[in-house]
C-alpha cells in the first residue's frame, strides 16, 4: 500500500491530481512520491519523529511531480490553498458560535504558542500583543528547516498556502500574513486584529 495514502493532509492529493491530468499519469506520479517518500525513512528513519515530519510528503510529491516535467509548486500550492478553504469553513463556522470570536482573541497569544511554541521547533519573535493586534514573526519553522536540509525548500508552500487560507476564516478576527521564510523571507509575519465588522 503507497505509504501517502496514511497522511491525512496529502491523500486527497491524488484525487486532485486526477482532475486535472489523466488517471494514470496521475497515478504513476502518486506511486512514484509513495516510493520516495519510502526511500527517504529507509535511508534516514530518525526523520519519522521529526518535528517537521509533516513535510516528508510534500517533498516526495514535489520531485516525483517535477521528474514527472509537471508544475510541482502550482500544484502543490493550489491543493494546500483548496484544502485551507475547506479548514477556514469549519473555523468560520466554529467562531460564529455566540462569543466564540471573542474568548479565540481573549486567548490568540496562548492559542499560537500552542501552534508554534519553540517546543515545537519553531524560533519566534513577539511583535505586538492585543488588544490592538497581535504580532508574531515566525523566524523559522521545522517544516521548512526539514524541506531545505532535504533540498526541496519550495516543496513546504502548500502548508503556508493551506494556513493562509484557513486563516481568512475567523469571524471577527483580520488576519494577515505578507511574506513567508519558505518564499525567501526573513520571517513569517503574522499579524491578527481584532474588527468586529469582518464577517
Amino acid at each position: 500500500m503507497n505509504p501517502l495514502n496514511r497522511q491525512w493532509f496529502y491523500r486527497g492529493f491524488r484525487r486532485a491530481l486526477r482532475r486535472q491530468l489523466p488517471a494514470e499519469q496521475a497515478d504513476g506520479v502518486w506511486k512514484a512520491a509513495g516510493a520516495e517518500y519510502e526511500r527517504m525513512l529507509a535511508r534516514q528513519p530518525e526523520l519519522k519523529r521529526h518535528r517537521g515530519a509533516m513535510a516528508l510528503p510534500a517533498v516526495a510529491l514535489h520531485r516525483a511531480l517535477t521528474a514527472g516535467g509537471l508544475d510541482a509548486d502550482g500544484l502543490l500550492n493550489a491543493y494546500g490553498t483548496a484544502m485551507g478553504d475547506k479548514f477556514a469553513g469549519l473555523v468560520h463556522a466554529l467562531t460564529s458560535l455566540p462569543g466564540v470570536d471573542r474568548l479565540v482573541w481573549r486567548h490568540v497569544g496562548s492559542l499560537a504558542d500552542r501552534m508554534s511554541s519553540e517546543r515545537l521547533g519553531y524560533r519566534r519573535r513577539l511583535v505586538s500583543e492585543p488588544p490592538e493586534m497581535y504580532g508574531v514573526d515566525i523566524l523559522s519553522c521545522p517544516y521548512h528547516e526539514l524541506a531545505k536540509a532535504l533540498g526541496d525548500e519550495r516543496a513546504v508552500l502548500c502548508i503556508c498556502h493551506m494556513d493562509k487560507a484557513y486563516s481568512q476564516g475567523f469571524r471577527h478576527i483580520r488576519y494577515e500574513r505578507h511574506s513567508a521564510v519558505s518564499e525567501g523571507a526573513e520571517c513569517c509575519a503574522y499579524r491578527l486584529r481584532y474588527d468586529p465588522d469582518k464577517r
